[in-house]
């Protein structure tokens, strides 16, 4: 036994590494379900736009033509670098994804239907809001075209979502200062919800 033992003493060793390799890759993949930095990589967006859009293909209540999509996903992924969250900030039981909490903004406030009852474009806002950042910022927005349009929709948000930020404010608190009266009494519930089922879906996609 001994002599047996002895012989295949470097077979024995390696087993340890590989049991470790098994455990680890089963570690990576749990946290993987919660974590989804390794699938958004921060150099390249590309993959970033492409499940967004995929995201709206599978939206029956989008109205948006393919060249909207991948626009409007191009313009959420660009201006959801500018957003960070306050420490701790958890959306549900999942932690914030910038882009995804713009994804889930829009489909709450208008299931990206661009032209609706609720307000101005695709995250509607209301005449109140855009006459404030308009005074605030010095700057006049044609409400024929200007407004419409979703990355100077998402830069004014963002601004005003950030300055409330900085104020010390809630994410919960920031979203629903910004519109004011016009908004519904349980919509910051609604996106929650919007955003745990995008988060799960972009989960499910992210997986090999």
């Amino acid at each position: 036994m001994k002599k047996l033992l002895l012989k295949y003493r470097h077979g024995f060793l390696l087993i340890f590494p590989l049991l470790l390799v098994i455990f680890s890759y089963k570690e990576a993949d749990t946290r993987f379900s919660y974590d989804l930095s390794r699938f958004f990589e921060k150099t390249d967006h590309s993959k970033e736009e492409a499940v967004i859009v995929s995201y709206l293909n599978r939206q029956e209540s989008s109205r948006l033509s393919h060249r909207r999509k991948k626009e409007f996903a191009r313009a959420i992924v660009r201006y959801s670098q500018k957003l960070q969250f306050p420490d701790g900030t958890m959306l549900g039981e999942y932690p914030p994804i910038p882009s995804l909490f713009l994804l889930a903004w829009a489909k709450t406030r208008t299931e990206f239907q661009p032209k609706n009852e609720k307000g101005y474009g695709i995250l509607a806002l209301s005449e109140i809001f855009v006459r404030e950042f308009e005074l605030s910022s010095g700057v006049k927005i044609n409400r024929d075209y200007d407004i419409h349009i979703d990355s100077i929709q998402f830069k004014m948000v963002l601004l005003k979502f950030k300055e409330y930020l900085a104020e010390g404010k809630s994410a919960k608190e920031s979203y629903q200062k910004l519109y004011g009266g016009n908004i519904h009494s349980n919509e910051w519930t609604i996106l929650i919800e919007n955003y745990k089922k995008i988060y799960e879906y972009v989960i499910s996609e992210s997986k090999p």
